[in-house]
């Protein structure tokens, strides 16, 4: 035991030590030196055997479906030629999926593993993605759903200035240079789109934007008129509810406050703009006349996933404090925060 303990120490230590004298041989080199150096690294990573089989798939823990982020807007963006999927996700991130950003950089050639990429430009750390990696819903028809992995649309940048600074350094080889080809006309593409963004900041048209993209969210969840009446909410919600409150329930006579708590608990917690919308073209709703006859397919299915989380919550719970906690904790890790006083009697 104490050999093993004596051996971690003097690893540590040569590395400590290993760390500060490669520091000290960089300050003292010349920029040619030490790119001379970069492209003996480059060789001895290009020279390693590539793994053998399925290309790698990237793994991690997987949220649970209720709490994973989902796609709002999903659209197609044309660079260089390359059509891409791109979607924006109900928490505002703008995202592409990996295989997508392996298709503009291949420029529609592969849409494999991204790290296979990443690993064969020496500039990249091998860490670079870590943390990075965004798993999201994408509602489809007929109830299917993909969760695909992806990652924020800006890291498609960052991989780019990597392979010019990489071509630029003479550190690529041939084989590469297509794919510095492709970064650069990834970078011009998009600094002409940030000029534009620069001048609606500057004139004042981005709050204009702001508005319809309130507007285009809106649109994705409710319908222009009130469609067909079809029953929504479970039994077991409203029981759920009574027991919390220790009421008998009656189809025929729910306590107006409930009505209060639905806004609350359903559709202010999927979204508050959502909840604002529907009292504004709903401000009397009752039977045959509820909010969900407003939603669109994609409100109705956001809207009955929510139910059976806060069916999920109130089985866990003893009465409606014990409950009123619980929700607040969990959605206040999504960012969420509720005025349950709003609501006493």
């Amino acid at each position: 035991m104490a050999d093993e303990e004596a051996s971690k120490a003097a690893k540590a230590l040569s590395k400590l030590g290993a760390n500060k004298g490669g520091r000290a041989r960089a300050s003292v080199l010349t920029p040619s030196e030490r790119a001379a150096i970069a492209k003996k690294a480059a060789r001895a990573r290009w020279a390693k055997d590539e793994p053998e089989g399925e290309p790698e798939v990237e793994t991690g823990p997987t949220p649970e479906p209720d709490s994973m982020p989902f796609s709002l807007f999903r659209g197609t963006v044309t660079i260089g030629g390359v059509e891409l999927e791109c979607h924006v996700l109900n928490d505002h991130r703008r995202v592409l999926t990996q295989r997508e950003v392996v298709k503009v950089l291949t420029n529609g050639r592969d849409s494999g593993d991204l790290n296979r990429y990443l690993r064969r430009n020496p500039l990249i750390d091998d860490d670079f993605t870590e943390g990075r990696r965004i798993q999201f819903r994408i509602p489809g028809s007929a109830g299917a759903v993909s969760t695909p992995i992806g990652y924020e649309a800006t890291l498609l940048i960052e991989i780019c200035d990597f392979y010019l600074a990489a071509r630029d350094e003479g550190l690529l080889r041939p084989s590469q240079m297509n794919l510095a080809k492709m970064a650069e006309t990834v970078v011009r593409a998009c600094a002409k789109v940030g000029i534009i963004a620069l001048v609606d900041e500057a004139t004042g048209y981005q709050d204009i934007r702001a508005k319809r993209a309130l507007q285009l969210k809106l649109q994705a969840f409710i319908a222009e008129d009130m469609q067909e009446w079809a029953k929504m909410f479970p039994d077991e919600f409203w029981y759920e509810l009574a027991r919390l409150e220790g009421v008998r329930y009656s189809a025929r006579n729910r306590p107006l406050r409930w009505g209060k708590y639905v806004m609350a608990f359903v559709y202010d917690a999927i979204d508050g703009d959502v909840g604002k919308e529907l009292r504004k073209v709903n401000p009397n709703p009752r039977h045959r006349k509820n909010h969900h006859q407003w939603l669109k397919e994609f409100g109705r299915e956001k809207v009955n996933n929510q139910i059976y989380q806060v069916i999920a919550i109130m089985k866990l719970c003893d009465d409606m404090p014990d409950f009123r906690k619980k929700f607040e904790r969990v959605f206040r890790k999504a960012g969420e925060q509720l005025e349950f006083d709003l609501f006493a009697e």
